[in-house]
């Protein structure tokens, strides 16, 4: 009866630990999730910064072509601060994609760790009980 019992104890708490990791890897999930969509949020509106530093490039060099300068746009002060704001608005869009890529791999480095945590675990719930039910 005491094997029985003994069994049924390590198979409990085998679950047990099957249960805790699902968990916390869900809780994981959940906040990557969250995450991400802040992330995105920041996205769009670093894209409509990006739009409006593109339009106000296009506006730039418009009226320098209404003055009638048409040669060297690329060597004026103020096309060349309209470029610096575009590539600003660039890079910030850039930045956002690189954070979303580096939660996506803490979440796969996170899960892994909490697979192999709780695997662990197990096996050593295993270990603890020897073949005839007494614990070491």
């Amino acid at each position: 009866m005491g094997d029985v019992l003994n069994k049924v104890l390590e198979i409990g708490k085998k679950l047990g630990y099957f249960g805790l990791q699902y968990v916390y890897v869900f809780l994981s999930w959940v906040s990557k999730f969250i995450k991400i969509q802040l992330q995105r949020r920041n996205r769009a509106s670093a894209r409509e910064k990006m739009a409006k530093s593109y339009s106000g490039l296009g506006a730039e060099i418009y009226s320098l072509y209404k003055q009638g300068q048409e040669s060297d746009w690329k060597d004026m002060p103020s096309v060349q601060q309209r470029l610096r704001d575009v590539e600003d608005a660039e890079s910030r869009v850039f930045q956002v994609d690189e954070t979303i890529e580096e939660i996506n791999t803490n979440y796969l480095t996170r899960k892994l760790n909490l697979k192999e945590k709780y695997s662990s675990k197990r096996e050593q719930v295993s270990s603890d009980v020897d073949p005839e039910g007494r614990e070491y």
